[in-house]
């Protein structure tokens, strides 16, 4: 509700009444200077129209936590992937909201946040807290450009501490360590359930030869396999959100659609793999096909397998075969590491990842790379003398 006033200087006034919803109380927005009472009007309308319609208090009064619950839910939810919007909900959930939740978005300073900032960094790898960073920036750009709730962005360029030794979060088994691991998911353990079974075999194989993501390797049906010209087409990926439903996705970018040529080995694997999935099937009355999809992998009950059960099936067979403990992603890195020390294209292996740049693969391998280049340059050295 407006209301106006003439002052003693002949100027007129709007008062503009809004319920402040962290404080449950009214508050008044004014604002003086205006040469008629008309103009009052049109400036009031105005600030009335813009709290209606974007349903957020002005002049960053707004409390942080309330402003990135909508933010989130009503503005960004529609409008981009289901597996962008878990990222980015589990971030402000888990990071921004204890730290910041209570704020005004205009008590929100650069030296604190710059601190803040400092501090994830002791605990995160430079990656997340860029991603934390991105999602605080740009809510913050849209309350000023898209809202008109704040003047100024107190975060902009902030410093993110970069990493001191990149090189050693990239984790890979060896050529040799690759057959040992290989060799033990073979093993048949004594109490197995479903001995006939070698999917994770084949699985941890397939990764290792052609670079796919866990999540692209779970969500590829029969399809997705040309046998007579050996390629993988890779076309979606599995999303599988903790204590929520699993989802099928596009890959991560578009540089991710990709098609990969499969090796001669890689293709007998996967032929066998496909018999030995349907007599899995036939051996045990439990063991379910996959029920709406013509899946390549799945579980017993015929549902796409278990992210975090492939993951800790990967670190039990590291264990049995005294590797060291890594993820199912260390194969992407392994093949990686593998198509480059035999010589291959940088930007051949790019592709082959489905990097969007070959900067991205020339930096996440940097070691291998320099170390290219320098056998390189020996070659050059050896022949020019």
């Amino acid at each position: 509700m407006a209301s106006f006033r003439k002052k003693p200087n002949d100027k007129w006034e709007y008062r503009v009444s809004y319920l402040d919803k962290q404080t449950g109380k009214y508050k008044l927005k004014s604002k003086g200077g205006f040469k008629t009472k008309k103009e009052a009007q049109i400036a009031a309308a105005k600030v009335e129209e813009d709290m209606n319609y974007f349903g957020f208090s002005e002049d960053g009064e707004e409390n942080v936590k309330t402003y990135f619950d909508q933010w989130l839910e009503v503005f960004k939810k529609p409008n981009v992937k289901p597996i962008t919007y878990t990222l980015q909900e589990q971030n402000v959930r888990l990071n921004i909201i204890p730290r910041w939740g209570n704020y005004r978005l205009k008590d929100i300073n650069r030296l604190e946040y710059q601190k803040w900032i400092n501090e994830l960094r002791d605990h995160y790898s430079e990656g997340t807290v860029r991603r934390i960073h991105s999602i605080m920036n740009t809510a913050i750009f849209d309350a000023i450009n898209e809202f008109q709730i704040m003047k100024m962005n107190p975060i902009q360029k902030i410093s993110i501490p970069k990493e001191t030794n990149k090189n050693d979060e990239i984790f890979y088994f060896t050529v040799e360590q690759l057959e040992v691991f290989l060799n033990e998911t073979q093993v048949k353990v004594k109490n197995a359930k479903y001995k006939l079974s070698n999917q994770y075999y084949n699985l941890f194989l397939l990764m290792a030869r052609t670079g796919i993501r866990v999540g692209e390797a779970l969500a590829l049906t029969w399809e997705d396999i040309d046998f007579e010209e050996q390629m993988l087409n890779v076309n979606k990926t599995l999303v599988y959100p903790l204590n929520s439903t699993p989802y099928i996705s596009t890959p991560k970018s578009k540089a991710s659609l990709r098609k990969i040529k499969l090796d001669e080995k890689t293709m007998k694997v996967m032929k066998s793999h496909r018999t030995n999935r349907k007599e899995v099937c036939l051996a045990y009355s439990n063991y379910e096909s996959p029920k709406e999809e013509n899946l390549v992998f799945f579980q017993h009950d015929g549902r796409w397998l278990r992210t975090n059960v492939v993951r800790d099936y990967f670190k039990t067979i590291c264990k049995r075969a005294n590797l060291p403990i890594l993820s199912p992603h260390a194969l992407r890195h392994t093949h990686a590491i593998h198509l480059l020390e035999a010589g291959a294209n940088l930007k051949y292996v790019s592709a082959r990842l489905g990097h969007s740049s070959v900067k991205i693969t020339a930096d996440t391998y940097l070691h291998v790379t320099k170390k290219i280049e320098d056998s390189a340059l020996d070659l050059y050295q050896s022949y020019v003398k």
